[in-house]
């Protein structure tokens, strides 16, 4: 059984997560763009198209989490489907001329607001941070994995 004790590292992060909510929505405020779907707006606007098991893979998040987002986001008329042509069973999910244009002025808003933070921090404890995170994210990959492995077979995840 886990001990109790003071906050984990992952409640840490969990709280530096509802700041960053919070300044996305500041930042968004009159850009008509969820805060939620905003990092699906610029992967897809900047990195796109995407083939959703791609953008759920580079977002790490659940393909059927990822498929619910893009729909909403079709739905507003600021993405859409087109043929792949790497592979004719799939699709690509690629911003319309509407959603290029909500992200041409959200990113430049919220870009202010990051940048303004990461130059609170310094060059050098943001490459700190990147760092840390990366080593944790891994860190939590490997627990997971370990955990997974020695789990049941009636209790694993296929």
């Amino acid at each position: 059984m886990a001990r109790t004790g003071p906050p984990t590292v992952l409640f840490d992060v969990f709280w530096t997560q509802q700041k960053r909510e919070r300044l996305i929505e500041t930042a968004l405020t009159g850009t008509d763009l969820p805060p939620e779907d905003y990092p699906l707006y610029v992967l897809i606007g900047a990195e796109g198209p995407w083939t959703p098991t791609g953008l759920a893979a580079r977002l790490g998040m659940p393909l059927s989490t990822v498929i619910f987002r893009v729909k909403r986001i079709e739905q507003r008329g600021h993405a859409e489907r087109v043929p792949n042509p790497d592979d004719g069973r799939s699709f690509l999910i690629r911003l319309t001329p509407k959603g290029k244009r909500l992200l041409d002025r959200a990113r430049p808003a919220f870009r202010d607001y990051a940048e303004a933070v990461e130059a609170r921090l310094g060059p050098k404890r943001v490459n700190t941070l990147r760092s840390a995170l990366i080593e944790l994210r891994q860190a939590i990959d490997d627990e997971l994995a370990e955990r997974e492995e020695s789990a049941p077979l009636d209790r694993r995840v296929v």
